[in-house]
């Protein structure tokens, strides 16, 4: 039998075309955490230089959230005025030429200062990435989210595993800077893909422009996702910040805590690549935010109660609830109908999300200061956990917004 016509000239079989695309998303995705991800384990190193304070800390926490938070409320107009594409160039540049920044400072000030521009790449990034994915991949959403996000998790992961001992041997400025590289590499194929359209075309089956008669903010599940967003990136960016804090506090040696810190990050990898497959093809999404709610209440539970006794094993439980941002980053594209309700969905979540995100590592440490223990800090954490159950479920149970 003969392949049908329409068959012949899909653009989407089976990747062709989309490789180098998926290359630049995985690439993207890699360089998204690092400039957070490489301060936190070596911070110990890094005041022996710089006369970095707690509330330095605090403030270098804090900014993550911030600028994701600032330039992904500006990322969907860029994404519109400018393309998708030549952003996603912008944000890569940006966020290499801050990292190389940071390293040639000598004051907390200065230190701050390139940090910003650095994160202020990356948000540019967090915004336009999962519409790109709707973009070109219309067709296997759940497959290159589950690219993206394994990615994402592994931007986090491979510092703390190797920095601390890169900074030993060669200071804190080259194991901080080095990082850079992966910012210069993720130019190389979006820039093929800006040059070349006829590989991997502008207006892609999904780019399609569909005007909703409501806003974003008016649609539930977009609620239902943001409240997801808020609460992992409250817990991923405070345990960036204070658990090798909380671990130390513990009787736990500098080392050993920044291995903890990249177990916390490593582990989260498996799910990261099977979250997003499992919220396309199950009919019963709902019982994946009760497994994420469940692991997060079971572990962050222990820690608050002795974070020194049975570290590995509560960590382990805890990256159950950390597939929360997976799930998020999947539903972004599951429950939107276009490349542009995407555009649109992903700045209001991630704008609003890591808005409330700043509260995290900054009440966080607050509490800490405010009480003298870990106990009331973790116990606060544990609180939000069943507003995210409920965002989660809703998100599980809502229809795709008319966007």
């Amino acid at each position: 039998m003969s392949t049908p016509a329409s068959n012949r000239t899909n653009p989407l079989a089976p990747w062709h075309g989309r490789l180098v695309v998926l290359a630049g998303i995985a690439v993207v995705a890699l360089n998204a955490r690092l400039m957070v991800a490489v301060v936190s384990p070596i911070i110990t190193i890094i005041t022996r230089d710089l006369p970095l304070t707690n509330v330095h800390e605090e403030i270098i926490g804090a900014a993550s959230p911030a600028c994701f938070a600032l330039f992904g409320l500006i990322s969907p107009w860029l994404g519109r005025k400018f393309g998708l594409e030549p952003m996603i160039i912008v944000a890569l540049a940006v966020s290499s030429v801050g990292v190389l920044g940071r390293t040639t400072v000598h004051t907390p000030a200065g230190f701050i200062v390139w940090s910003v521009l650095s994160l202020a790449g990356a948000g540019i990034g967090n915004v336009i990435t999962p519409p790109l994915i709707k973009k070109y991949f219309p067709d296997r959403v759940a497959a290159v989210t589950g690219t993206y996000t394994f990615f994402a998790a592994l931007s986090t992961a491979l510092p703390p595993l190797f920095i601390y001992n890169i900074a030993q041997a060669t200071g804190w400025r080259f194991s901080i800077g080095v990082w850079a590289a992966v910012g210069v590499a993720g130019l190389v194929p979006w820039i093929i893909v800006a040059l070349s359209p006829s590989r991997a075309p502008r207006h892609a089956p999904g780019a399609e422009h569909h005007h909703s008669p409501k806003p974003v903010w008016k649609f539930k599940v977009a609620w239902g996702i943001t409240v997801v967003f808020i609460g992992n990136s409250m817990i991923v960016y405070t345990m960036f910040t204070w658990l090798p804090h909380m671990l130390r506090d513990s009787g736990i040696s500098d080392h050993a805590a920044a291995l903890y810190l990249g177990v916390f990050t490593v582990t989260s990898l498996p799910g990261s690549l099977l979250t997003p497959i499992l919220a396309a093809r199950l009919k019963r999404t709902w019982i994946l935010p009760v497994v994420f709610f469940s692991g997060y209440v079971v572990s962050f539970t222990a820690l608050a109660i002795n974070p020194g006794h049975l570290t590995l094993l509560w960590i382990l439980i805890s990256r159950f609830g950390d597939c929360f941002f997976p799930y998020a980053i999947t539903m972004i594209n599951l429950r939107t109908r276009t490349t542009r309700g995407s555009i649109a969905m992903s700045g209001f979540v991630q704008t609003v999300g890591y808005t409330f995100a700043i509260i995290g590592p900054w009440g966080f440490g607050f509490l800490h200061s405010l009480t003298g223990n870990w106990h009331i800090p973790m116990i606060a954490v544990i609180a939000y956990l069943p507003v995210m159950l409920v965002g989660g479920l809703i998100a599980a149970n809502s229809e795709p917004a008319d966007i």
